[in-house]
This record gives C-alpha cells, structure tokens and sequence, in this order.
C-alpha cells in the first residue's frame, strides 16, 4: 500500500469491474467535490472511531459533539442526533459481535490483495476474527439499502483480511450496519474458499482487463458515479442517461 489513494479502491469496485476503462480515463481528471451526504458518513466514520479507540476519555457523543462542528474536505457539517445515533448503533454492533466471538475489534483496518494485484486496497470500517470466524463490517450511513451478498467492495476487504488474519478454513461474515435504513443490520455469510475461489478468478481477470492497452468501455450504471464520464466518448454516446 505504497501511496496515500489505491488505484483500484474498493468502494470504486462496482465502477471498475464493470468498466474496464474507466481507471485509464479518470488518471489526470478533476474529480467533482464530494456531496454532502458522503461529507456527513465520513464524520460519522470519525465519531464512532474516537468513541472506539476511547479518546472521549468518559465523555458522552452527545457532550462532546452536540451542536459542534467538524471540517470535511474544506466543508463545514454540523453534528446532529442523528449522526450521534447512527455512530452509536454501529459502536453497539461491533461492541455486541466482539463479545460474542470473544475477540478485540480491528478499526479502519488497512488492508490489500497483494498476491492479485498490489494497488488494489482500502480500509475496512472493521473487522472482528477468531480462530474460527472472521467478520468484517462496513458502517453505511445512507437510507437506499446496501446488500452485503456478493457485494464487491465488502468481498475484496474480507479477502484483505483474510489475507492477513485467516486461513483457508475460517467461515466469513460481510456484515453491512445501515441505521437508517429499514434494515439496519445485514448480514451475508460465505467460506473462505469460496471467496479465495473468486479472488483468483473473477476478481484478478477484472482487475487486468484494467491494465491492458485498450482496456473496453461499457455503457452501464456505474456510469452515475463515474469521475471521467465528461469525457468518455462511450457514455456520451449512449445519450448521458445516468446524470
């Protein structure tokens, strides 16, 4: 993990596996400034890890926080309740999982699939493992729904931790806590086999359709998101409908 941004993040998986060409295209883009709802997710990324690692020294979110602001890429967001509560139902999550596999919880945990591809890595919100189960889970503080079954970005950061922390034997659990949405936890259970399985088989052949010369350039939703759609002659073509 050799720079501060992974060329092949995760939390870009969707874009990339199915648009091979959308890494070539979006080097030396300017990106768009992220929208308030992300600014606001990854505030609450920080107060749920502050009350994690215990730097609140006794102090309640809501004392700390309440009315308090914090800078997010040079935007001022201002906690409310309900931030503090979502940060507090994911802490309870991980606090009440921990217990349960008897085991210390690992916090925005770097890790990398470096025997598939050496730039492709990313911080998982945390995982939780024993000798028998490893778990990693993702805090997601939007109200759409966000499935953890298959989900390519949840499944290169198992296949991280599993890398660094497991073997070949462990059950592995992708575990997406969403406390606005209708359900607030889900969960999706898989072997480790099975995910090493599709590592070295979907995952890697995706990943190098990335790196060849002339990579393709599929039309599809992933195009919503896409930082280099201006100036992709495949999405204009295709008459600019995910905007």
């Amino acid at each position: 993990m050799p720079s501060k941004h992974a060329k092949y993040s995760p939390s870009g998986a969707e874009r990339w596996f199915a648009c091979p060409g959308s890494i070539k295209l979006s080097e030396g883009v300017e990106r768009e400034p992220v929208g308030r709802p992300a600014l606001v997710g990854t505030f609450v990324h920080n107060m749920a890890e502050m009350l994690m690692k215990g730097h609140l020294e006794g102090v309640s979110l809501e004392d700390y926080w309440l009315g308090k602001s914090e800078t997010v890429e040079d935007v001022i967001i201002y906690a409310d309740q309900d931030m503090i509560d979502c940060a507090k139902f994911y802490v309870d999550y991980i606090q009440l999982r921990s217990k349960e596999l008897n085991a210390k919880p690992l916090i925005e945990e770097q890790v990398s699939i470096e025997e598939i591809n050496a730039e492709c890595w990313g911080t998982s919100d945390a995982i939780i493992f024993n000798k028998e189960v490893i778990e990693v889970v993702d805090l997601k503080t939007g109200k759409w729904p966000v499935s953890p079954e298959n989900n390519l970005q949840m499944s290169i950061y198992a296949l991280g931790a599993l890398a660094r922390y497991g073997n070949e034997n462990m059950k592995v659990i992708m575990t997406i806590v969403q406390p606005r949405s209708k359900h607030k936890v889900r969960s999706w259970e898989t072997t480790a086999e099975y995910l090493v399985d599709w590592g070295f088989s979907d995952l890697k052949n995706a990943l190098d359709a990335c790196e060849v010369d002339e990579p393709n350039y599929i039309f599809g939703k992933q195009c919503r998101f896409c930082p280099a759609k201006r100036v992709c002659e495949t999405y204009k073509s295709n008459g600019e409908i995910y905007d």
